[in-house]
């Protein structure tokens, strides 16, 4: 069962929110203090066996403070597997026959509104023309069917606060306990198969060695799979004065206590090592992770290991997360940046669609605005616009053009300003080197008759590569846009005008563009001139398309694809970045 949607209902700060999860990995932004850690709170309270309300949880503001309770609501999508081994329990144990509409797509809806199975309600829906209140329907065994429920087929959701993930040495007592802060190392021993905590009473010295060592090799096969920041790391567990304690030695081989490595680490390694328990126990189950401000003090290599852990987990679970740090947010996929914001009137308030001011909003919320950073790589890419710039860094992740990712993409911010970065970045200021990307358009060429981009390219360090570099015929005029095929980017567009039908863009209907043939390039200005179509011309100029955000309907789209598709419909976009490539070859050699 996959969560889809939160509904939170007086809970803190936030009166009353629904929160749809397109993706499996969620990372919310925002200032401090603008709800944040109360969304992942209340996300939490869904886990109904362990979490009890209370009634100091109750929105201020509320008609029923300070007696009331919350009200939290998830859907969670059924899959066929699932819904059918739910009708076989229902049938075997309950005698009761689930007769479901064929070819459609089932959800479990669950509210809570207090504690206690009297404060619970759990429904069976398609959504559309079914539904059934299974609290209801198992009324007379509500016990017995809501603890094979929760056990057997729930996910499993789980909250982690910095402080949740300590390693600290602990005392076999205190391991057989259940404190929660000594939580983490209990699963670190099941990770390592020591399921038997009474060995280490055994008075046999060298049995007790062998033992940790063993657990030892364990660990280490599985922490090197994962981390991969520093190869020379490894992990033992060591006995001392009836505790065991967690050492890490590293390249200098020095041993040090966990709690001495830097607080970026032990975070990625605890988180690591709930993952991999959680993922043990609960193979068949979908586990949801909520993790506020995740890693950080993680430097950035860190923070990119840890990202990637983030993707395997999404892969088969679910994250959903709170950062300040840039470094943590998800980048490939904006959809899973959501934006939190709060004022007095209206409390806490998701913002569904910060693209519409070209993420302005996100950049500014994560400390980024446009080359704001005085760290600037020795070989830069200088791109028109946000949209390349974008576009680039997820593509330098493919496995042919990994050698890229090193290289800085500095976004002029407009064509116009392309002959101001080189200068800033050549000979006459910070004398980097680098190249240019260029539309193959009248503003580029405008631009490359200017002094200082003339001055640039006489220098060895610094080359232009243009669009129509790739276009070996016809050299009409084309953007960035264009290496892509025409019916591809006119469903992306589509897609995109689609999503902006409920936010007041367009002032009548928006009918998608239809596509019968070639259409001129650039081909973004004829679909700007269809787009403005569906808005009245006093709203024309504070409007505009964010062509980053098509771009990445577009690249997902490519996702989908079988790799021979893929690689053919992506073609002319790989010969750029070839070319790209072998410039940067060159301009390494000069530079």
């Amino acid at each position: 069962m996959k969560l889809k949607e939160i509904e939170i209902i007086e809970f803190k700060s936030i009166k009353d929110e629904k929160i749809d999860l397109t993706t499996n990995q969620i990372c919310f932004v925002g200032i401090n203090e603008s709800g944040k850690t109360s969304i992942l709170e209340a996300t939490s309270y869904l886990n109904i066996l362990e979490k009890t309300m209370t009634a100091g949880l109750l929105n201020k503001n509320s008609s029923r403070y300070p007696n009331g309770f919350p009200i939290i609501c998830g859907l969670f999508e059924v899959s066929v597997s699932e819904l059918s081994e739910l009708s076989s329990w229902f049938s075997n144990d309950f005698g009761f026959t689930l007769e479901l509409p064929a070819l459609t797509s089932y959800f479990i809806y669950l509210k809570r509104w207090g504690n206690g199975l009297d404060n619970l309600q759990i429904s069976l829906s398609n959504l559309t023309d079914f539904n059934i209140d299974l609290t209801e329907t198992f009324k007379k065994q509500k016990s017995i069917f809501l603890d094979k429920f929760f056990n057997d087929f729930y996910p499993f959701i789980e909250i982690y606060k910095n402080e949740d993930l300590l390693l600290e040495p602990a005392t076999i007592d205190e391991l057989k306990g259940t404190e929660k802060k000594f939580e983490t190392f209990r699963r670190l021993l099941h990770i390592g198969e020591c399921y038997d905590l009474d060995i280490f009473a055994d008075e046999d010295t060298n049995r007790i060695t062998t033992y940790l060592h063993n657990i030892d090799l364990k660990l280490n096969a599985i922490f090197k799979r994962h981390y991969r920041q520093d190869d020379s790391i490894t992990i033992h567990l060591t006995g001392f004065k009836n505790k065991l304690a967690v050492v890490i030695q590293d390249s200098t081989n020095s041993g040090f206590s966990i709690s001495e490595r830097s607080p970026g680490f032990q975070y990625y390694f605890a988180f690591l090592v709930n993952k991999l328990y959680l993922n043990s126990i609960h193979e068949k189950r979908n586990v949801i992770y909520l993790l506020d401000e995740p890693g950080t003090n993680l430097h950035p290599r860190g923070a990119k290991d840890l990202l990637r852990t983030f993707d395997e987990v999404s892969s088969k679970n679910q994250i959903l997360y709170t950062t300040h740090n840039p470094f943590l947010a998800i980048r490939n996929n904006i959809d899973s940046l959501i934006f939190v914001g709060k004022n007095s009137l209206t409390g806490t308030k998701i913002n569904r669609k910060p693209f519409l001011n070209k993420y302005q909003l996100l950049r500014k919320e994560l400390g980024i605005l446009l080359n704001d950073s005085f760290i600037i790589g020795d070989i830069n890419i200088i791109v028109e616009g946000n949209t390349e710039k974008y576009a680039l860094h997820r593509l330098f992740q493919e496995d042919n053009f990994t050698e890229l990712e090193w290289v800085n993409i500095y976004n002029a911010d407009g064509v116009s300003n392309i002959s101001q970065a080189l200068s800033y970045l050549g000979k006459n200021n910070l004398n980097l080197s680098g190249l240019v990307l260029l539309d193959s358009d009248a503003q580029a060429k405008n631009e490359q008759q200017k002094k200082a981009f003339i001055a640039a390219m006489k220098e060895k360090n610094w080359q232009a590569v243009e669009i129509n570099d790739v276009f070996s015929k016809e050299k009409n005029e084309r953007t960035f846009e264009d290496l892509f095929p025409q019916e591809l980017y006119v469903g992306a567009f589509n897609e995109y005008c689609n999503s902006l039908k409920d936010l007041s863009v367009f002032s009548k209907e928006y009918k998608a563009y239809q596509y019968t043939g070639e259409i001129k390039t650039p081909i973004i200005r004829v679909l700007e001139e269809y787009f403005f179509d569906f808005i009245a011309p006093e709203k024309r100029i504070q409007s505009s398309i964010t062509k980053q955000d098509i771009i990445r309907l577009l690249l997902d789209k490519t996702e989908e694809m079988e790799k021979e598709e893929r690689k053919k419909v992506l073609t002319n976009v790989f010969k750029i970045i070839n070319l790209i490539k072998e410039e940067v070859k060159k301009i390494i050699q000069n530079a």
